[in-house]
């Protein structure tokens, strides 16, 4: 009957703990949640501070210290430079369309009213 006791007391201490756990897991999810919320709100990438651990920004520290720091073009920045290049080019090509457009049109009228003139 003591073992019994020993065990109902042994069993109720590991739920406990893995009570406090959950509830600790679940309030840190939420916290994580939040930041990368707030992350998205004010336009950066969601997860690129609340990813990093802290051995991580250790280590982004010491990078930064030791490179140079150079304000390169990101992948973004790359992209939508090159749409905006593309959408330029398109534009100016659409609007030699037109124009060549313009002139067939004209000269269409100019035959249809000289052959008028003939007759």
């Amino acid at each position: 009957m003591e073992a019994i006791w020993i065990l109902v007391v042994i069993f109720s201490f590991v739920i406990t703990i893995s009570a406090i756990n959950n509830k600790h897991e679940l309030k840190k999810r939420k916290l994580e949640a939040a930041l990368r919320m707030q992350e998205m709100a004010q336009g950066i990438k969601p997860g690129t501070y609340s990813r990093m651990k802290r051995k991580d920004r250790r280590e982004d520290r010491h990078r930064q210290r030791s490179t140079v720091v150079t304000e390169e073009p990101t992948q973004e920045d790359w992209e939508r430079e090159n749409n905006r290049t593309q959408l330029k080019k398109g534009i100016a090509d659409l609007q030699q369309r037109l124009d060549n457009i313009e002139t067939i049109m004209n000269s269409r009228k100019g035959r249809t009213n000289g052959e008028d003139e003939k007759e």
